[in-house]
């Protein structure tokens, strides 16, 4: 998450989870949380780029695009 927010982090990926072999779900488990805390960081970046107040979600773009001035 603190990557994800301190950095322009684009994009992450998860190369391979393989829960036929995983018994224990360990990796399932991992790859569900790094993603999950990357997502967060990104959002987070984007909410305080946006100055939206904390603990407030940020416009979506549907929205910003809905109250253009045209």
């Amino acid at each position: 998450r603190q990557l994800c927010y301190e950095h322009d982090v684009v994009g992450v990926d998860v190369v391979e989870v393989a829960p036929a072999y995983d018994h224990a779900e360990l990796t399932v488990n991992a790859a569900h949380r790094v993603v999950f805390e990357a997502l967060a960081g990104m959002a987070a970046r984007r909410r305080d780029a946006a100055d939206a107040e904390p603990g407030q979600p940020a416009r979506s773009y549907r929205d910003a695009r809905a109250n253009r001035d045209v």
